[in-house]
Formats: C-alpha cells, sequence, structure tokens
C-alpha cells in the first residue's frame, strides 16, 4: 500500500478557510495539517465536507476523543448533531508556538450510499508551552457522495499551516 498526493495547499497569509478537494472514489484518504495556526486567541479548529464543491454546513456532524494533556488528567470529548467537526478539543491561540498538528484518515467518502467517518489523532501546544493531544474520530451523518474537505477557525483566519490530501492506493 501507499499513499499518492491528490492536493496541498500551503498558507503563508491570512485566508479565512483552507479546503482541499479531489475526494473521487470509495479508497480511503488521509489528510495532514501541519503548523496550523489561526489570528485569533482561544479558539477551536474546525472541519467541514464538501459536497458538489460546497461545504455541508447543516448538523450532521458527530466527534468523539480522549484528550491527553501533559498538564492535567485525560479526559472525554464528544458532540453530536454539529454544524462542524471540531478537531482539536483544546482552543489555539494566536502566538508563534500555539499550533495544531495532526491527520484524518477518512472512509467511505465518495460512497453516496454511505456515511462518511472519519479517524483523528493530533497534537497542539498552547500559550504556556503546554502539549496536548486528541485522539479520537467523527461521523458526518449525510449517506452522500464527499469530494473534499474544508479547514477553518471558529473565529478569524488561518494565518499558516500546510494541508495536503492523500489517496491510499493498493
Amino acid at each position: 500500500m501507499g499513499l499518492v498526493q491528490v492536493a496541498t495547499n500551503t498558507v503563508t497569509s491570512a485566508v479565512g478557510s483552507v479546503t482541499l478537494t479531489g475526494i473521487n472514489s470509495d479508497d480511503v484518504y488521509m489528510v495532514t495539517y501541519i503548523n496550523t495556526q489561526g489570528s485569533v486567541n482561544d479558539k477551536y479548529l474546525y472541519l467541514r465536507v464538501q459536497e458538489g464543491g460546497s461545504d455541508n454546513t447543516g448538523n450532521n456532524y458527530n466527534y468523539a476523543g480522549k484528550k491527553l494533556k501533559t498538564y492535567s488528567s485525560f479526559q472525554n470529548g464528544y458532540a453530536y448533531n454539529q454544524a462542524q467537526a471540531r478537531l482539536i478539543d483544546e482552543k489555539l491561540g494566536d502566538q508563534d508556538q500555539e499550533t495544531a498538528n495532526g491527520m484524518l484518515y477518512i472512509y467511505s467518502a465518495n460512497n453516496s450510499s454511505e456515511f462518511t467517518f472519519w479517524t483523528t489523532e493530533n497534537v497542539n501546544r498552547d500559550g504556556g508551552g503546554n502539549l496536548m493531544s486528541l485522539t479520537g474520530g467523527g461521523a458526518f451523518r449525510v449517506a452522500s457522495a464527499v469530494d473534499g474537505v474544508t479547514f477553518y477557525f471558529e473565529s478569524g483566519n488561518v494565518v499558516s499551516g500546510t494541508f495536503t490530501l492523500f489517496k491510499e492506493t493498493l
């Protein structure tokens, strides 16, 4: 098995969101985001899927995960029927060291008779230099053909990061 790069986007100046397209088969896809930072302090990083080139903004997202922190005990995080999926479970800030890094494996995305599922793993650093991570997954609860993904912060812009979509091949 191997990975073939489908799309990539490196943010070098502020943008409202980052969209990766090119999901066009029932293969497993992987997305990475590296050194992702927002322009506003104390905000979550979110994900939405695209159908026909547009973000689905309905309350169709469920997600859950285990929060692993270097500075406190482990915690569970989850939400149902949301308008987006939260990728990190601690808010990031606008300081240089406050970045998010992670990957998602996406399943059944382009299959119009199945829900789209993903697993996620990430690691983040807050303004105090504390490390934290989230291991979990989510579901887009609409049986539709998903053709892309969009990343954005709950407010403000994405000011840095490299976002890459890969397709797993046999």
